[in-house]
């Protein structure tokens, strides 16, 4: 691979990090292109010998975004029993850390209302992700019925902890925030 290359790769990791933050944090509408790539280090122009468009961005955005948040709340779980795994995954994800850095968690939460308007390749995205995440709880839970039973109670986890999320965020500095995010923690 040469060098121009490399860079060429390089710079699109940084648009995807920056954009991926600034989404998380601002949401999708109110980012523009020329404050993405003035924060990533590079000139606007250059956007589009990476992307189509913004909804191109978008729909890449959310590919890299669910990636590293997976990753980010499974650190360290290789060790620990199903139950526990389950525990610590869905306990980083309602923590308050997350609660109150969006740029560093999951995307869903943080842009909720904008993804469900999105393109249908977004929504295919989504759908996937939500599966994998929900078949990967399901697998993890050892006391719960059927495969029907359990994926059923994951999806219903899942639900509760975006719910927790998205809600914690909107009251955030409130003693009810922190209660609504204390109301789904798994103990």
């Amino acid at each position: 691979m040469n060098l121009k290359t490399l860079q060429k790769i390089e710079s699109k990791e940084r648009i995807l990090n920056v954009a991926s933050r600034l989404f998380k944090r601002n949401g999708f509408s109110a980012t523009g292109i020329d404050q993405i790539m003035e924060e990533a280090g590079l000139t606007a122009g250059g956007f589009y010998s990476h992307f189509k468009s913004k909804t191109d961005l978008l729909e890449q955005v959310l590919e890299h975004s669910f990636k590293h948040s997976r990753n980010g709340f499974m650190k360290d779980t290789d060790h620990l029993s199903p139950e526990e795994k389950i525990k610590v995954v869905m306990n980083r994800y309602t923590g308050s850390v997350h609660r109150d850095l969006p740029e560093k968690g999951c995307i869903i939460p943080s842009l909720a209302s904008e993804i469900y308007r999105g393109t249908k390749k977004s929504n295919e995205m989504i759908n996937k992700y939500l599966n994998k995440w929900a078949d990967f709880l399901a697998a993890h839970l050892s006391d719960a019925g059927s495969a029907a039973e359990k994926k059923e109670l994951a999806l219903r986890m899942i639900s509760q902890a975006v719910g927790a999320v998205l809600l914690s965020r909107m009251v955030k500095e409130t003693e009810l925030s922190d209660e609504i995010i204390k109301s789904v923690k798994l103990s």
